[in-house]
């Protein structure tokens, strides 16, 4: 079959992109079970990385509805609606400016662009990263200082904070250390076990 001219001027397809593995996987399998076993392996992947992407642009996103319909509504730090509007906007630039950095960072690779790009989303990745770092802090102060005293009951109004408002800030700060001793454990037994499992190799070598 004669391929048009359009056609045999287009580039192969790059491997770094979902449809060049599945084509490279194929060339490379022994056989079609093996094949499917590692499409399966790329599509899942594939969708872990968009539920990962959605989850991080979910959590500012609902932090600065959260934090905007309860604005007046936490009288005892009336700070916890304003951190959660400010640590949801910014972190929603922040990821946006981390997705473009390694976008210039691919082109940059490539040849296809200069490099002032990646060094202005690096800088402004860097400010948001430590902006964001203060600003956790201030808020840690605000939510745990009053754990013990803030009370549910809009009766009681010099220690009033909505429930959802109070909640929803305490846990998701609470999750970052969870997901930081989580990392620093699953870091921690990897390596245990990549040691055992070097100690093993050279004993029985």
């Amino acid at each position: 079959m004669h391929r048009s001219p359009h056609y045999a001027d287009e580039p192969p397809p790059s491997y770094d992109s979902l449809y060049g593995k599945i084509k490279k996987a194929k060339v490379e399998s022994d056989s079609n079970v093996g094949f499917f076993k590692t499409v399966v392996g790329l599509l899942f992947a594939s969708v872990g990385c968009t539920i990962c992407l959605i989850i991080i642009l979910a959590i500012p996103v609902a932090s600065i509805v959260i934090g905007a319909l309860y604005l007046n509504k936490c009288p005892i730090q009336r700070y916890i609606p304003i951190y959660l509007i400010v640590s949801g906007a910014v972190g929603i630039v922040y990821n946006v400016f981390g997705i473009l950095r390694k976008l210039a960072s691919k082109r940059n690779e490539e040849g296809e662009t200069e490099e002032r790009p990646g060094v202005f989303t690096s800088i402004c990745n860097c400010v948001f990263g430590c902006f964001l770092l203060a600003w956790f802090i201030a808020g840690n102060v605000w939510i745990y200082n009053i754990y013990n005293d803030w009370s549910s009951d809009p009766a009681n109004p010099d220690k009033y904070c909505h429930p959802t408002c109070y909640l929803f800030a305490f846990w998701t700060t609470t999750l970052v250390y969870i997901f930081i001793g989580a990392t620093i454990v699953l870091g921690c037994c990897t390596a245990c076990i990549a040691a055992c499992c070097s100690c093993i190799f050279k004993s029985s070598s």
